[in-house]
């Protein structure tokens, strides 16, 4: 792994000490919920010791509630699951310290196959969904010391919380939005964070379980095999939203210009959240049929049972869900390792790239459908 670029003549700010390590600021990652993820280098003394994650508040109200997403991680051992390794500070001001997994997240590999005009295999469509239902089951199924059961719901699934580390791993990113039963949260009173890949019956603020997290998962299923989002638009708009709150993080204090350019960005943005949500609430099982269409006719029942509109129609656990995603993949032929992620990933960025770059996606794309030539000619 090539080291993130820093000023190396410049003092190093230290962000924590703990013990003998030191955690120096690289860069800002962005927003996350309750706080703001910084790259940080450890130092043992004088000695490199990798790099690490940490996760601040911005605000003192939301302190309490990064302590509580700090007890649930701790609790979080699954290999898709990105793993805590330290909760520092002092109550009202508490740090988590995240390990550090290079990769690309989901959402960003989606806009490249967008530009690319390169959409993602079957197989690995089917190996991404599975390995993030195997880190829901764990976390739905997770219990206290005593083995009280924590009834999580992670509450934020989505591509912008799926990561495709640089070694073809999965990884469940970001349990900032999650309820359980450490926070007494209650689980269907609080707004959707990302809005395009809610439930509808989170949007309706009903109490939730594990369902409700399959239901997300299954339109990103979907979005991978199709290209499309269930609620057309869906994803662009959850996509500006998450831009502008990034600009809020970063930029200084505002000028009168920008600051109207903002409130009106906002008005905007309530009318189609409101629009959106209505969307959601009318969901039926013909809208379902509709979107099935453009799904090959082996996968439609699989998609029947992530996003039917009843929650009861589902399936019932994300162990459930993983067996059948991988029995498809079997059956079609598709089966995904790691390699075969990677492979995908590093050609799909390639392409797009080169598009990017100014050749069209018809000529990547030509490129990539020649045969090999044989070397013994």
């Amino acid at each position: 792994m090539s080291p993130p670029s820093s000023d190396a003549s410049a003092q190093p700010h230290v962000l924590l000490r703990s013990g003998r390590a030191s955690y120096e600021l690289v860069k800002s990652l962005g927003a996350a919920h309750h706080g703001e993820l910084l790259l940080a280098r450890r130092r043992y003394e004088s000695d490199f010791g990798g790099y690490a994650v940490i996760k601040r508040p911005l605000r003192a109200e939301a302190a309490h509630r990064l302590w509580e997403e700090g007890r649930l991680t701790a609790l979080l051992h699954h290999p898709n699951v990105v793993s805590v390794h330290d909760l520092k500070g002092p109550d009202e001001a508490p740090v988590l310290v995240f390990e550090h997994t290079p990769g690309h997240r989901l959402d960003s590999l989606m806009e490249a196959s967008g530009r690319a005009h390169l959409p993602f295999t079957e197989g690995f469509s089917l190996y991404v969904a599975a390995e993030v239902a195997e880190a829901l089951h764990h976390a739905h199924t997770l219990t206290d010391e005593h083995g009280r059961a924590l009834r999580v719901v992670h509450r934020d699934v989505g591509p912008h919380n799926i990561l495709i580390t640089e070694h073809g791993a999965v990884k469940l990113l970001d349990f900032g939005a999650a309820s359980s039963a450490l926070s007494g949260t209650p689980e269907g009173q609080e707004h959707p964070t990302s809005l395009a890949y809610a439930a509808p019956e989170h949007v309706a603020r009903q109490a939730l379980d594990g369902r409700a997290d399959l239901f997300s998962l299954g339109l990103v299923l979907l979005q991978l095999l199709t290209g499309r989002h269930l609620f057309e638009g869906a994803d662009r708009f959850e996509a500006e939203r998450r831009r502008r709150r990034e600009q809020a993080l970063s930029s200084d204090t505002p000028t009168q210009e920008h600051a109207l350019d903002s409130a009106m960005q906002e008005a905007v943005s309530v009318a189609a959240a409101r629009e959106l949500r209505r969307r959601i609430r009318a969901y039926t099982r013909e809208d379902l049929e509709d979107a099935l269409r453009a799904v090959p006719v082996a996968f439609q029942p699989l998609l029947r049972g992530t996003l039917a509109p009843e929650r009861e129609e589902r399936f019932g656990t994300g162990a459930e869900l993983a067996r059948t995603l991988r029995l498809y993949a079997r059956r079609a032929g598709q089966v995904f390792g790691r390699a075969d992620a990677l492979a995908e990933v590093t050609g799909l960025r390639y392409a797009a790239l080169r598009v990017q770059a100014g050749e069209s996606p018809e000529e990547v794309l030509e490129d990539r459908l020649l045969p090999e030539e044989d070397p013994a000619s």
